[in-house]
């Protein structure tokens, strides 16, 4: 999950689901008042030394090519790379891990920022604040907070970057426990259209907006503040296995589990994969408490799989690393599959829809648990994140090896996206874009969400030199 379960990895041969503050080399340019500096971020050009590994997405699948890269270390060089963009009338989007499924963090003929060196992480225990650049990966905030007994909920693929995750809303393992990622946001700084750079402390407003609307829509965010939770000492899964499923069967199987994960604790998280003909429940919760009400609520599940798998415990740190995925680059076409309120939004396609998981091998549906305190009124109120009260969220996934074999499988995936919108599945998560949705603004965002983002993107990138296909604009910017 990128917050992502990663079935990516191994191509799913096999199913596997980041008082004294330590200070790490933070570099700040000066507030809105500005100080005097002297940036120099490093610009790279098609033929230059960097110019192809910059360029390089997560998904392999994408060959994106700016007309220059603008490689950034400091709050300074960011500030001094928009500048020289908005100058030259260049589009400008902002790379940090990479991950974006359509490569919206890269572009063809402008300027991509690449904040990936940006890595700095501090942590003040007395306060319980968790500072953080762009370029910091789930893995690397993962392992510089488990050692101080601290967990900031986010996904479990380790290769994602800490800034797409949270400004898109962010959920994994723990946010039915805990809450989204960008619910543990307590601030941020970010540089805008025109170079500047502004501070949440003195912008409330710009904060709730980047709590859910916030990934490459009006500015380069460049730090980012957290409060973290105490990570649990043990973390607990389960797999549930079952395989060569005819397709009313695996529709009797998905109801099944959506029943099974109706009322579960707060600690528990659970994932739906159906890989082809093939099907993994994976299970997993932190309290010792909860494993008689996981045991109930499976029992049946249990009883009916090819196989399941005894309940694994093991230290938080160490179990966690399971769900870390490959760290690519490696081709797919991936996309949100819908959010869900009940089983019945599905129920009358569900055959229709696992017949086709299974017509092309690498085709994944999956279906997450949400809920639990995603679903925290006082989150809802400081956020733009619109989709709380769905309790569960699908995702499609399509892998392939050979080049060969990418259309069909792209096409397979799109039938089956065709399937749910012939359903009426219409609301999408933001961090699982595709490029192909119609009406993607009102799939991501509620129109108060848009309000809000607009209002920004008017504010701090009136001329929108901070763009993707997909982020929100003014009607009157330019292109």
């Amino acid at each position: 999950m990128t917050d992502r379960l990663n079935s990516r990895r191994s191509f799913m041969r096999q199913f596997s689901f980041g008082s004294t503050a330590l200070l790490l080399g933070l570099n700040r340019a000066g507030a809105e008042s500005g100080s005097a500096v002297a940036p120099a971020p490093e610009f790279l050009q098609a033929g230059s030394k960097g110019y192809a590994e910059a360029c390089q997405l997560f998904n392999s699948r994408l060959k994106l090519r700016p007309s220059m890269v603008a490689r950034c270390r400091t709050e300074q060089d960011v500030a001094a790379a928009v500048s020289r963009a908005a100058a030259k009338r260049l589009q400008i989007t902002v790379k940090s891990g990479g991950h974006s499924f359509e490569g919206f963090s890269s572009n063809n003929g402008g300027m991509m920022l690449d904040l990936s060196e940006m890595k700095a992480l501090s942590y003040d225990a007395e306060r319980d604040l968790l500072t953080a650049q762009p370029g910091c990966r789930l893995g690397e905030v993962g392992d510089f907070l488990f050692p101080k007994g601290r967990l900031l909920p986010s996904g479990s693929c380790a290769g994602v970057g800490i800034a797409g995750l949270t400004l898109g809303g962010g959920y994994g393992l723990f946010s039915r426990k805990f809450g989204l990622t960008c619910d543990h946001l307590t601030g941020l700084r970010m540089v805008d259209g025109a170079g500047k750079v502004h501070d949440s402390d003195q912008h409330p407003e710009l904060l709730k907006t980047c709590r859910g609307g916030g990934n490459g829509n009006f500015g380069i965010v460049t730090e980012l503040r957290f409060r973290t939770v105490v990570a649990p000492k043990t973390f607990r899964s389960q797999r549930i296995r079952y395989r060569r499923l005819s397709p009313a069967r695996a529709a009797e199987l998905c109801s099944a589990w959506f029943i099974a994960t109706q009322k579960l604790p707060g600690d528990v998280f659970s994932a739906f994969v159906l890989n082809g003909s093939s099907l993994t429940i994976l299970v997993t919760f932190f309290e010792s408490g909860s494993q008689a009400m996981v045991k109930k609520a499976f029992a049946t599940l249990s009883k009916q799989a090819w196989k399941a798998e005894p309940v694994h415990i093991a230290p938080t740190q160490q179990a966690i690393r399971r769900y870390y995925g490959r760290p690519g680059p490696l081709p797919f076409k991936n996309a949100s599959a819908g959010y869900y309120k009940s089983y019945q939004d599905i129920a009358s396609v569900m055959p229709k829809l696992a017949a086709q998981v299974a017509k092309v091998s690498g085709t994944v549906w999956q279906v997450n648990t949400l809920g639990g305190r995603i679903n925290r009124r006082d989150y809802a109120a400081e956020s733009v994140y619109p989709h709380r009260s769905y309790p569960w969220l699908g995702e499609i996934q399509g892998y392939w090896q050979q080049a060969s074999r990418a259309a069909a499988c792209i096409k397979n995936v799109q039938a089956v996206q065709s399937i749910l919108a012939d359903a009426g599945i219409d609301k999408h998560y933001r961090n699982y874009p595709d490029i192909d949705f119609a009406n993607w603004e009102s799939a991501y965002y509620s129109e108060e969400s848009l309000r809000m983002i607009r209002e920004m993107k008017r504010r701090y990138d009136p001329e929108n030199v901070i763009r993707h296909p997909q982020s929100p604009r003014l009607a009157e910017a330019s292109e």
